[in-house]
């Protein structure tokens, strides 16, 4: 199956990464290395996996946490480093962020204590990672817990936190992913995936509140950059591609009717829920949650659901 977007035409991969079948309710992310290979989570273990481009399993290593939501990709003095958030669900204990190498090793961790303005009952929740290339800085997002999010200098020492009350168009309402964006010059630009209020906010990196972009979004949720395109992941079941500009190039995959039905992001069968993947048509999401694109412009995806569901967009003539 071919997409159409905008001049590029991407070819529709179901089933992409050749893993097992697993019952765990996935809910982690993508990035990409320099060699050009995927790294995401496990769906039942507190693991990451190392994907190549065809989907063959390369490496896997195990990590001190709950769940690997968020996993961020940063590199210090020639070698790759991880920051995963781990969000802790379901309010059993606070999440955290560590930072990994590639082994597995914790270099780091971040917790609530470290971010002035939490009480011990409020619960802290994060969701994912940013880094700014330019000097090093992290942001954070507190995304299922307080709804903030936080910046820190490369020594993880807090420097400020925003919560979407700086401008007009209110306050986060859980702001799950964040993105430095580049597209306009030397300077990243902080775009927040508010994804209850259906929009994306920018802020400078000082905590300026910049504007807000409204796109009829539904639930945006990730995003992943490529050249001048940002794509966007909604979790109510399509990508939404925005140019430098920020105005739509295209919407892909759209399954908004999924969101319709019982038990979604699952399915409902004699009461239970269950792995939707016998309801969805190819062509079309159900719950995407993790969007990564490499350097040729192939799009990779992981959906929110029971049991893995991962989609390659290949670009053609790349």
């Amino acid at each position: 199956m071919l997409l159409e977007a905008g001049k590029e035409t991407y070819r529709w991969i179901e089933n992409w990464a050749k893993l097992p079948d697993m019952e765990g309710h996935v809910h982690h992310g993508l990035v990409i290395n320099r060699e050009g290979n995927i790294i995401t989570g496990h769906a039942t273990e507190a693991r990451i996996l190392i994907l190549s481009p065809e989907g063959d399993l390369l490496n896997s290593f195990d990590v001190p946490l709950v769940e690997t939501h968020g996993i961020t990709i940063v590199e210090e003095e020639g070698e790759e480093l991880l920051y995963i958030a781990d969000v802790s669900e379901w309010q059993e204990a606070d999440g955290k962020v560590i930072k990994v190498d590639m082994k597995g090793n914790v270099l780091a961790e971040i917790h609530k204590m470290d971010i002035p303005g939490y009480t011990d009952e409020e619960w802290f929740s994060t969701t994912t990672v940013a880094w700014d290339s330019s000097n090093g800085d992290i942001w954070i997002t507190d995304g299922y817990g307080k709804q903030r999010v936080h910046r820190f200098n490369s020594k993880h020492e807090h420097i400020l936190t925003i919560d979407g009350t700086e401008g007009s168009s209110g306050k986060f309402q859980t702001p799950h992913w964040i993105h430095l964006d580049f597209r306009r010059g030397d300077v990243p630009e902080l775009y927040i995936a508010d994804r209850r209020s259906d929009q994306i906010q920018v802020y400078s990196r000082e905590g300026e509140w910049l504007r807000v972009i409204r796109a009829d979004f539904s639930k945006p949720s990730v995003f992943a950059p490529w050249k001048d395109w940002l794509v966007v992941g909604e979790l109510d079941a399509r990508l939404v591609v925005l140019d430098a500009d920020d105005q739509v190039v295209v919407t892909l995959g759209s399954g908004v009717e999924y969101c319709k039905k019982e038990g979604w992001p699952n399915r409902k069968k004699d009461g239970e829920k269950v792995p939707p993947h016998f309801d969805i048509e190819e062509g079309k999401f159900n719950s995407p949650h993790g969007v990564a694109v490499d350097e040729q412009g192939h799009i990779y995806i992981s959906e929110w659901l029971l049991g893995d569901r991962f989609i390659k967009l290949e670009r053609q003539g790349a």
